[in-house]
């Protein structure tokens, strides 16, 4: 198992020193073999958690949707869509929303391939879990969006090298599956 941060590696965003429910002074407690912050006043313990977030590799018309972002960080290079995923909702919805809002396509159901935790390239504290899926398009036209100013189409054997690691692992998982027959 790996060495979990504490509390001083936390990111700027974890950094509590006050208790969100009733803001009296955090204090440092040993819980479950950590040290974790804990309100003295209403018992309020901070246990951080990821960002969720989910990528959709786009099958359309032969080939992969990617996506050039436009917007920070990493403006200008070419993704497959992703996203935060909303409080209360399921990956895979988020994989189709955050694909159909950045194409302009409409996707069947996303089938999961596989998923990745690590640190964010932006604030190497903070952590991701992305959720990758797989979905056709069914519909709809391809264009841009506020958050990318480009789409094309790209035959899988083709693809350029993607620069973040979960998507990385979505490509190599959808090339994994087509080596095993699965469509």
């Amino acid at each position: 198992m790996s060495r979990l941060p504490t509390i001083d590696e936390y990111p700027e965003r974890y950094r509590f020193r006050f208790c969100p429910r009733c803001a009296t002074p955090l204090a440092i407690v040993e819980l479950h073999a950590l040290p974790r912050q804990r309100c003295p006043a209403c018992g309020w313990i901070h246990y951080p958690q990821p960002n969720i977030a989910a990528t959709v590799v786009i099958l359309h018309q032969g080939g992969v949707v990617l996506v050039q972002r436009d917007i920070e960080p990493d403006r200008g290079i070419w993704h497959l869509p992703i996203g935060h995923v909303e409080y209360g909702e399921d990956p895979a919805e988020a994989a189709a929303r955050e694909g159909e809002e950045e194409t302009g396509l409409r996707l069947a159901a996303p089938r999961f391939l596989t998923y990745t935790h690590s640190p964010s390239y932006g604030d190497p504290l903070l952590y991701y879990l992305v959720f990758s899926f797989v979905s056709e398009s069914i519909g709809g036209t391809l264009t841009g969006s506020h958050e990318g100013r480009n789409t094309r189409v790209v035959p899988l054997a083709e693809l350029p090298p993607l620069k973040w690691t979960s998507q990385q692992a979505a490509v190599a998982a959808l090339r994994a599956a087509a080596d095993d027959g699965v469509p």
